[in-house]
């Protein structure tokens, strides 16, 4: 009976594959075929990378977009914390051109090109903005160095201080702990006015030119600031020291544009000239910076760029925030960046000297 079911299994394959049943022609399907993996084809590297015509014209476009938002701070403040970062944007751009050139992407170049030719056209806006030519043999020296409240090594600071040897020093950020170290500048300097006891809003002046008033002001609430009366070769000046907030949040920037629009406003009423000096949180190119010059008379009257950067010179962000304005009839004529002693701030030595307006330009 067995014997009957093999015979006929055998004959039935027999009758499907043929006499090729060994090879495996003819065989079912079932046990010739093999089912093959259903797999997509891999895209290969350069198929799949992001091209670098895109990443080119995204930066660009970025540059660009900062740009345009950072002169749009009279209205928002947000808007106005892109304005601070016109180096960068600068640096970037220049940047993506070379290698657009390289690269020949002409679309991405032309992108490049604008952001250049803007942002070098808001940078060299306060590259020689002294209008006459300087007279007078004297210069006055004016130092104004934030020297950072915490700062790990107040003796080298001081010794810088004391190695430039200004007519006029300003120092942001002096508080109670400072106490001690800022002895060498009392036997230096005959005249001094310290407001310590304010944290990181301290502010101390120091000086030896002739002194007929001095007064600690207050512009802004818990923020002083420094009044000095003094005379430059028989004529007398006016200095003004301040230290506005940060403009980093919605609640800080009320209080910053409130200080710099009140000195601009105290400037503006002294009928002599004036100088207004300090770590103002603000660059050349920003909101701030347009409420303190707008009709106060005050510019940076400098015959040499006043866009070299003062803060954060360790890392990318680097900006020029510390600064030295002045009424007419006084010029910018040096100005020297710091070395690093360890604020987050390089000191800003500049010479002043009087000048004739509309004499004609170096």
């Amino acid at each position: 009976m067995m014997g009957g079911w093999v015979e006929r299994a055998v004959s039935m394959m027999g009758g499907i594959g043929g006499n090729d049943c060994e090879s495996g022609v003819g065989m079912p399907l079932f046990l010739t075929e093999r089912k093959k993996p259903d797999l997509m084809p891999r895209q290969s590297f350069l198929q799949t990378r992001v091209s670098l015509s895109g990443l080119l014209e995204v930066a660009c476009v970025l540059v660009l977009a900062g740009t345009a938002l950072g002169m749009l701070g009279r209205w928002s403040w947000l808007c106005d914390l892109f304005s601070h970062f016109h180096l960068q944007y600068l640096v970037a751009s220049g940047a993506m051109l070379v290698l657009a050139l390289l690269t020949r992407k002409r679309w991405s170049c032309g992108l490049a090109l604008i952001a250049v030719v803007w942002n070098v056209w808001v940078v060299l806006s306060v590259q020689n903005t002294a209008g006459g030519a300087l007279t007078g043999n004297h210069a006055l020296r004016l130092m104004t160095f934030n020297v950072l409240t915490s700062n790990p090594t107040p003796e080298d600071a001081i010794r810088h201080v004391l190695e430039q040897d200004a007519d006029i020093v300003c120092l942001p950020e002096v508080d109670t702990g400072w106490n001690a170290f800022l002895e060498p500048l009392r036997q230096h300097y005959p005249h001094r006015v310290e407001q310590l006891p304010h944290g990181n809003f301290g502010m101390a002046v120091y000086a030896r030119v002739e002194v007929t008033k001095s007064e600690v002001l207050w512009l802004e609430r818990g923020r002083p600031s420094v009044r000095l009366d003094f005379e430059l070769e028989g004529k007398p000046v006016t200095l003004i020291a301040i230290h506005p907030l940060p403009p980093v949040t919605s609640e800080h920037v009320p209080h910053w544009h409130s200080l710099l629009r009140k000195a601009g406003a105290l400037a503006a009423e002294i009928p002599h000239e004036v100088i207004v000096t300090g770590d103002l949180n603000a660059t050349p190119w920003c909101e701030g910076m347009r409420l303190l010059r707008a009709g106060s008379g005050l510019d940076f009257r400098s015959k040499v760029p006043v866009w070299r950067p003062t803060w954060g010179l360790r890392g990318p962000m680097m900006m020029s925030i510390d600064h030295v304005l002045l009424t007419d009839g006084l010029a910018v004529r040096k100005r020297a960046i710091g070395p690093d002693v360890g604020s987050d701030h390089r000191s800003v030595l500049v010479e002043i000297a009087r000048y004739v307006s509309g004499a004609g330009q170096d």
